[in-house]
């Protein structure tokens, strides 16, 4: 018998891509720009959207037409994936605390 997992427990392996349509992240805001995360409070809605750095493209989000932050998890390339192919997503501020802001992005 090989490997140590115990087959039990339902979770998805790294190679198995969740359908767009069913792809929500947790996580808080990365390189958050001071000014924009001042007027996000809890329930407030940024769209999520590709923005080309270079040669890669990254997800930021946007709240009133300013870039809020970027995030990063470990779905943000699936979630690109899923944005390049037509999903359109939404993320919610769940709750934001001396600075950090925590948003839940799913499909709209």
């Amino acid at each position: 018998m090989s490997g140590s997992g115990s087959g039990f427990g339902g979770g998805l392996s790294d190679d198995v891509a969740i359908s767009c349509d069913r792809l929500i992240i947790e996580t808080t805001i990365s390189s958050p720009k001071e000014s924009v995360i001042a007027k996000l409070s809890a329930n407030n809605f940024l769209q999520v959207e590709l923005e080309q750095v270079g040669a890669t493209s990254v997800v930021v989000l946007m709240y009133q037409r300013e870039k809020a932050g970027g995030i990063t998890h470990a779905q943000t390339n699936r979630l690109r994936e899923c944005i390049q192919g037509g999903t359109k997503y939404t993320a919610t501020v769940i709750s934001k605390s001396d600075g950090q802001v925590r948003v839940r992005i799913k499909p709209v």
